[in-house]
Formats: C-alpha cells, sequence, structure tokens
C-alpha cells in the first residue's frame, strides 16, 4: 500500500508494536524455555544479531517462568549473555541450591518444630521462634540475588510490575 492515494490528513496512525515474552511457571518447564531463548541467542549470534537490543521489551511470566524473566529484565541490556548465564544456572540445578538438607540443618530445623510443637504457642511467644518451613531455604535466597540483582533494572526508565502469591 502506498500513501500516494492519501490526503496528508488521511494517512493512516502507525502506533509501534512491541513484541512480548511471556514465561509460564513449572521448574522444568522454565528449564526448557531457557533452552529455547539459548537457541534465540545463538541464532541472533549467527544472524550477526548478537549486539542488536534486547528483541522482548515487554517480558513477563508466572511462578519459575517470573524468576526467569526477572533475571532476563535484569539483564537485557546484554540479552544473549544474561540467557546463557541462565542456563547456566539451570543446567546445574541441585537441591542444594533451594535448600539446606544436611544431618545438622535438618536437626536445627527438627528442633525448633518440635519444640513449637511440644510447649506451643508460650515459648513461641517468648523465643520469637516461629518456624515457617521444614526446611531452611536460605540458599534459594542467596541464588536470587546473584540471578535477579534487582539494582541492574534500569529504573526508571522502565515500568516495572511484580505480582507475586502464595497460592
Amino acid at each position: 500500500m502506498t500513501h500516494d492515494a492519501f490526503a496528508p490528513s488521511e494517512l493512516p496512525v502507525e502506533t509501534p508494536s512491541y513484541t512480548a515474552l511471556m514465561l509460564t511457571g513449572g521448574g522444568a518447564r522454565a528449564a526448557y524455555q531457557m533452552g529455547v531463548l539459548e537457541a534465540i541467542a545463538d541464532l541472533r549470534q549467527a544472524c550477526g544479531a548478537a549486539q542488536d537490543p534486547n528483541p522482548f521489551p515487554i517480558i513477563g511470566g508466572t511462578s519459575a517462568g517470573a524468576l526467569n524473566a526477572s533475571a532476563l529484565a535484569c539483564g537485557c541490556d546484554d540479552f544473549d549473555s544474561t540467557v546463557r548465564m541462565i542456563c547456566k544456572v539451570w543446567r546445574n540445578f541441585s537441591a542444594h541450591q533451594v535448600y539446606r538438607a544436611d544431618s545438622v540443618s535438618m536437626l536445627r530445623s527438627g528442633a525448633k518444630w518440635m519444640t513449637l510443637l511440644s510447649l506451643g504457642w508460650l515459648i513461641a511467644k517468648w523465643r520469637r521462634l516461629k518456624p515457617k518451613s521444614l526446611l531452611d531455604n536460605s540458599p534459594l535466597q542467596e541464588l536470587l540475588k546473584q540471578l535477579v540483582p534487582l539494582e541492574r533494572l534500569p529504573y526508571p526508565s522502565t515500568s516495572l510490575f511484580f505480582r507475586v502469591t502464595n497460592a
């Protein structure tokens, strides 16, 4: 279609289009998604587009997909390297990166729960002992600090929305 048929005031208004990347939840699915994104990064490199900006100006996700989306957003200035870094995490992922399951940690956690269950609210209130989970998940917190360095987000030029649920 040429613009010759239109008067200047009748030209169709072109609105910018954006490609969004939406990543669903599920640990295995999130690992698979990163493999697909790594294939996209390989294609970008083969086509000579590795230096081009992030191809997804809108990134969103749910659950494990939200973790990947957050990590991608934090590294949006170097899409291909960020994808490869996240893939490396998924390839080497193991349970000890999520929780402590060694004997000492399990005994410590078990003792907290037994104290709470046997002596109840009295000791919990006095000692402020309020275990939230059976296993210590502090390794996951450390992994997320490395994987999702929030200080790298291009604030305030980027709109950023988070929604977290525990349902």
